[in-house]
């Protein structure tokens, strides 16, 4: 999810970072409860930094030239983004206590036979056989996408199916990462720019961003945007009822056949 989900600069990763932590957090919990907390969450850190997307944020493009140089330099607008949300979350949870529910109900409809549909959710399920064990305990916590971001018409939810289901196969535990090949990563990206993500065995992180970069790319060019509210008006909702389980199923398809390349 970094870089804007694969360095497209995007939906900011601090901003879905942080709907996928209150969805573990509250992922036996009423969804309306989740619903609410996600929305607050959402419109805090729009209020907080203007927007919610990548490039939007810190003003670079991460797969335009030698932008990234500005990030390599300026990149401290991240670290503020992300340690706010951090707080903001905490606040949110500490403070949900006596707060109304919202009554948002998405009912479900053949083929996917849930209570409650959520996109993210149905992507992964759909290739839960293909990510190993780590998949399942993920599933309960990805209902906070719905609706593009508690229903704001954000970043699709199904996209978010797929990257979560590329960076379960292929996504790094970053601690474990030695400091000097992090540096070496950047020395590269001064003289490369945008470059520096086409090699894989340069950061263990390029191997999983360089696998969702396509995804969200392919996913753009089969519904036009990646953003819940612009696929549902060009696909004429709600005279299309069909098309949340035509993107899933979509989506699905296509993260399936990343994580066999």
């Amino acid at each position: 999810m970094g870089g804007g989900i694969g360095h497209e600069g995007d939906t900011c990763g601090a901003l879905t970072g942080g709907i996928l932590s209150l969805g573990l957090y509250n992922r036996n919990c009423d969804f309306n409860r989740l619903c609410r907390d996600c929305i607050e969450y959402y419109q805090r850190f729009c209020r907080l930094n203007g927007s919610s997307k990548c490039r939007d944020i810190i003003g670079v493009r991460f797969k335009e030239g030698h932008d990234i140089r500005r990030f390599c330099l300026k990149g401290t607008r991240c670290l503020r983004a992300v340690y706010a949300s951090i707080a903001a979350v905490f606040d949110i949870i500490e403070n949900c206590d006596g707060k109304p529910t919202l009554r948002h109900r998405y009912q479900a409809r053949p083929p996917f036979g849930t209570e409650e549909f959520h996109c993210t959710g149905v992507v992964l399920s759909q290739i839960e056989s293909h990510l190993g064990p780590n998949a399942g305990s993920i599933l309960n916590s990805t209902r906070g996408f719905t609706g593009g971001i508690a229903f704001q018409g954000d970043v699709c939810g199904a996209l978010m199916g797929g990257v979560l289901a590329l960076g379960i196969v292929y996504g790094t535990e970053l601690e474990r990462i030695q400091p000097a090949r992090l540096l070496k990563a950047g020395f590269v990206a001064m003289k490369e720019g945008s470059g520096v993500f086409q090699h894989e065995d340069l950061h263990p992180s390029f191997r999983t961003s360089l696998r969702v970069s396509k995804l969200y790319r392919q996913f753009v060019s089969r519904f036009g945007s990646v953003d819940c509210a612009d696929i549902i008006a060009n696909g004429g909702w709600p005279k299309n009822r069909g098309l949340c389980e035509e993107i899933a199923k979509s989506t699905a398809e296509l993260a399936l056949e990343l994580v066999d390349v």
